[in-house]
């Protein structure tokens, strides 16, 4: 379990890491102190043989700061530090990848993950992901998404939910489903290996600290990149592959993917948010 560091306790090495294996998740929050509670049981439910931590980065929120303290006893695993922002700072993938990078430098763990504070893991996500990297020494591993509506239910609607338009999300659901990424009737975004138009979401990986380390978030976007809904972790994506590092899929939707975040609905954003994310930089 994650909130028990010593159970489960492996002495097996990463290649080339030179140290025990660990994972430290990474969780980004602000205004949601209830809805991120609900990934931190998520991660303190995990069920790996070698040690989870958990690091809690609060983007700017004294709120949220005396909400989690207040439950910190709940959560042994789990480190929680308050992220000031510069005052030209807003919310959006530019901010979202300074916290992100900010997490790999915090840990000292040979695997991060990272759980955004509105989606889920089943149990078993993070030794899915293990046994697959350990299967094809792999640096960069990652899981299938099950969508779900923001009150939990599959999401089966024939629309790609990351559009600008109705039509447009139509288009983008049938193209995928002639590929073989979506199926009618299911809720999961199927891996089509050679198929590269669809990046793997933040929630799915499972990546070398090393890793992070060479190939950091970018902290950039243009306006460019708010027309087309290119968000960090499309970044990181395409930069994994430019730079042909292997990529292995475990085959299983163990990430419980809850739309409604800013990348895809304004609904759920909260109202102090509303009107102040910046998608490009300054």
């Amino acid at each position: 379990m994650a909130g028990d560091e010593t159970t489960g306790r492996r002495d097996a090495t990463h290649a080339g890491a030179g140290r025990p294996e660990s994972v430290t998740v990474v969780t980004l929050t602000r205004y949601r102190p209830v809805l991120v509670q609900r990934a931190m049981r998520s991660v303190r439910a995990q069920e790996a043989d070698v040690p989870v931590r958990h690091l809690v980065l609060i983007d700017d929120s004294e709120q949220t700061l005396s909400a989690l303290r207040d439950v910190a006893g709940e959560f042994p695993g789990c480190r929680i530090r308050y992220v000031p922002r510069e005052p030209h700072e807003k919310s959006g993938p530019g901010r979202s990848s300074r916290l992100r990078n900010l997490g790999v430098r915090l840990s000292d763990s040979s695997w991060i993950a990272y759980l955004d504070d509105d989606n889920e893991w089943t149990p078993d996500h993070l030794q899915s992901l293990l046994d697959c990297a350990r299967e094809h020494a792999s640096r960069a591993v990652y899981s299938e998404v099950s969508l779900l509506d923001k009150d939990g239910a599959p999401y089966l609607e024939p629309r790609w939910p990351w559009a600008n338009s109705v039509a447009q999300a139509e288009r983008m659901y049938a193209d995928y489903v002639a590929k073989g990424i979506c199926v009618p009737g299911s809720n999961v975004i199927k891996d089509r290996p050679g198929t590269f138009e669809v990046p793997v979401d933040t929630s799915a990986w499972l990546l070398a600290r090393d890793l992070l380390l060479e190939v950091p978030f970018e902290e950039e976007f243009s306006a460019r990149d708010a027309e087309g809904l290119v968000s960090e972790d499309d970044k990181l994506y395409y930069r994994l592959v430019r730079g042909e590092e292997p990529m292995v899929c475990t085959g299983r939707a163990t990430l419980r993917y809850y739309l409604g975040g800013y990348s895809n609905s304004g609904e759920t954003v909260d109202p102090r948010e509303r009107g102040s994310i910046a998608w490009a930089s300054d």
